[in-house]
């Protein structure tokens, strides 16, 4: 998710509204045209839209930056239990290989077997290649990276 100056948005949008509210007052109630009314009625009424308008801004900065910062947790979360879950299959997979050097050494499996168990570990590899690799975080990505092709 992109970072977003909704304060500054609000800010412009304050100024236009203001601006327009006055053009308003002038072309339909044939009033002078006062960028900053002599009425206090009036004034009031736009300082309060204008203040609710920038706050808005404000908090929607705020639960922006919330959402960014949660984002940027869940990602770095990912991205160690991926290493580690990594370094769990790594151990594992080098265990199976000590296994394989040993079952050549006393001929215990037939070609057949060796190879499906070859292609085992290949596969096991590959996969958590994949995993790693994933950019985007999303439940759909993570589920589709490791999916049978």
């Amino acid at each position: 998710m992109a970072k977003v100056n909704f304060t500054l948005k609000a800010s412009l949008l304050s100024v236009l509204f203001w601006i327009m509210e006055s053009l308003i007052h002038k072309l339909f109630f044939l009033d002078n045209f006062e960028i900053i009314p002599v009425e206090a009625n009036e004034l009031w009424m736009r300082v309060v839209i204008v203040i609710l308008v920038i706050c808005f801004g404000l908090y929607a900065d705020f639960q922006t930056k919330i959402l960014l910062e949660k984002e940027e947790e869940k990602r770095l979360i990912f991205k160690a239990t991926v290493c580690s879950s990594q370094h769990i299959v790594n151990n594992l997979l080098n265990q199976m290989q000590f296994f394989r050097m040993k079952a050549d050494e006393h001929n215990a499996f037939n070609s057949e077997v060796i190879e499906l168990y070859d292609q085992s570990l290949q596969e096991g590899e590959d996969l958590m290649a994949l995993l790693s690799n994933v950019d985007e975080i999303t439940e759909k990505n993570i589920r589709m990276s490791v999916s049978p092709k």
